[in-house]
């Protein structure tokens, strides 16, 4: 699964394309908060301050795992307070996008496993991820990973793509990973409605990767299009799920 990130990366160079999650959108949704220049990222940026609302970022350690090109890196240090970012990820053509970001310049980007993270114990007041977990082929010790290099009574903010059946997944395993761990779930929600929605709205992840390719890129362009209007079919009628838990360590 890294190897397609690997591929996305260097076939898709393009520094606008910053976030890769699929965003979400709501009839109700209230997004004056968002900057105009970031208007062609309002789909992502619901997504991650949806992820992290209500949690406690005023001056607070941050790590993101499994960074990309560092969308959600940006979100943090343009539209919150927190002390220090950090983002991890594995895709080494992903972290020099980011590094070379000027807009991300406040974060910091380490090259690193999510299943061997480089950090002390009880060093972050907060790590997220989102929409990257299942490319991690030993989910439970992901999940050790992230509490112990939680401070104690530290969040945790996960959101992806769930019961997937194209995804040779043990979804029941992955659930009670999250159940039996050093962390107590505070909050668990089904968006699949709501990501549904976004990959329909115009400026969605589709319509963004499109105006990207080019005689090279094209194919995989195509390819990805395809899955997502795979899973936004599987969304629609019930058979596949986008799920975010809120937890605390204990």
């Amino acid at each position: 699964m890294n190897a397609i990130y690997e591929t996305v990366a260097e076939s898709i160079p393009q520094p606008n394309l910053l976030f890769m999650n699929y965003g979400f959108s709501s009839p109700d949704l209230e997004d004056s908060w968002i900057h105009a220049p970031d208007a062609p990222f309002r789909l992502h940026l619901n997504l991650i301050k949806h992820l992290l609302a209500g949690v406690d970022l005023c001056g607070k350690s941050a790590l993101e795992i499994g960074c990309g090109r560092g969308g959600n890196c940006y979100y943090l240090s343009r539209y919150t307070d927190a002390g220090q970012i950090v983002g991890l990820d594995l895709c080494a053509l992903n972290l020099v996008s980011a590094r070379q970001n000027p807009a991300l310049a406040h974060a910091e980007f380490i090259a690193g496993d999510a299943q061997q993270l480089p950090f002390a114990s009880g060093f972050f007041d907060v790590v997220l991820n989102l929409e990257s977990a299942h490319c991690y082929s030993d989910f439970g010790t992901f999940v050790a990973e992230t509490a112990r290099v939680l401070k104690s009574r530290g969040m945790f903010c996960f959101a992806d793509l769930w019961d997937v059946d194209a995804l040779d997944l043990d979804w029941q395993a992955r659930r009670q990973a999250l159940n039996h761990s050093q962390m107590e779930i505070i909050e668990e929600e089904d968006i699949s409605e709501q990501v549904f929605r976004a990959i329909a709205q115009p400026g969605n992840i589709c319509e963004q990767l499109d105006a990207l390719a080019d005689a090279k890129n094209r194919p995989l362009i195509a390819r990805i299009i395809r899955s997502t209007e795979a899973l936004q079919a599987g969304l629609a009628i019930g058979d596949y799920s986008y799920r975010l838990w809120k937890m605390r360590k204990v």
